[in-house]
């Protein structure tokens, strides 16, 4: 029987899965898709254990969680479950995803890693939002959710007043907001992806007409682009430092060089292998397999 790889995603039919599901059983590998909701979890000193839709969970041979952004604090405690002694091995950890998800913290973690990104400060209703904005050379600035993806969550803040209403707005939600320098790309960023310690490639987004977000889900034009040492270091040391085993790099150039915008635990690549060619699905179905052994 093959040995199972089993993916914790609340997407029903992403690209990805697919893309999974087609590379797997030539690698000698079969897939399972799990919905963290599924689980009930048992909690014992001597004898924990998992439950997926009433039934005994049995323990696959790896565990890959792909909640990103949306991995909530159940669907991270059903992470935690599988990472005990004995258990199958993990890509990524349940606390290289947190770290990810949770864009302060990120930041927290590039800047003590000497790693360049836009400035950013938390807004948690301060009293000045102008003190806020002009802290990292706006208007204009970029607004952005703690947790977003797929270029969600993220605004464009022209003025003061554009920006105290995405603010209260936010704020009446009970929500928390960072204040984010705007760097002037172009409309173009690079995502880079890495697996397993090494970088396989990169592609450059050029954002639609209209719309300042490089992002594949809201339409940007995708292409390969060229590697150097710098951008390579960029993505492997960021990725180091929030501890993931695959992630998805995005880097903007702006007049003080290259900034890291975000780091993603669970990137798509549906856009990437169009524009690059690169299998990434096969590719982390190698490396899980490779851990396996």
């Amino acid at each position: 029987m093959l040995p199972t790889v089993a993916f914790l995603s609340m997407e029903k039919r992403p690209h990805s899965r697919a893309r999974f599901e087609e590379e797997a059983r030539g690698l000698g590998l079969r897939v399972s898709w799990l919905d963290p909701q599924g689980f009930d979890l048992l909690v014992d000193v001597e004898s924990p254990r998992a439950f997926y839709k009433s039934r005994s969970f049995v323990q696959p041979a790896a565990f890959v969680p792909r909640t990103g952004s949306d991995t909530t604090m159940f669907a991270r405690a059903v992470i935690r479950h599988m990472e005990r002694p004995g258990g199958p091995v993990i890509v990524n950890s349940s606390a290289a995803i947190m770290a990810a998800r949770d864009k302060l913290i990120a930041h927290q973690m590039l800047a003590e890693a000497g790693i360049p990104f836009p400035r950013t400060v938390l807004a948690r209703q301060p009293s000045d939002v102008a003190k806020m904005v002009r802290l990292v050379g706006g208007p204009q600035v970029i607004l952005k959710l703690m947790s977003g993806t797929h270029g969600k969550g993220v605004m464009l803040g022209r003025d003061f007043d554009e920006i105290q209403a995405s603010l209260e707005t936010v704020w009446a939600l009970n929500e928390t907001l960072l204040i984010q320098e705007y760097v002037e790309c172009g409309g173009t960023d690079i995502r880079i992806i890495t697996i397993g310690g090494r970088v396989v490639g990169a592609m450059k987004r050029t954002a639609k007409l209209g719309s300042f977000r490089a992002n594949v889900h809201q339409g940007a034009h995708v292409e390969p682009h060229p590697l150097d040492e710098e951008l390579e270091w960029l993505a492997l040391r960021a990725t180091e430092v929030l501890g993931l085993d695959i992630s998805g790099v995005d880097v903007v150039m702006g007049e003080r060089g290259y900034s890291v915008i975000e780091v993603n635990s669970a990137p798509g690549f549906e856009g990437f292998e169009k524009a690059t060619g690169i299998n990434v699905a096969a590719e982390i179905l190698r490396y899980v397999r490779f851990r396996m052994r």
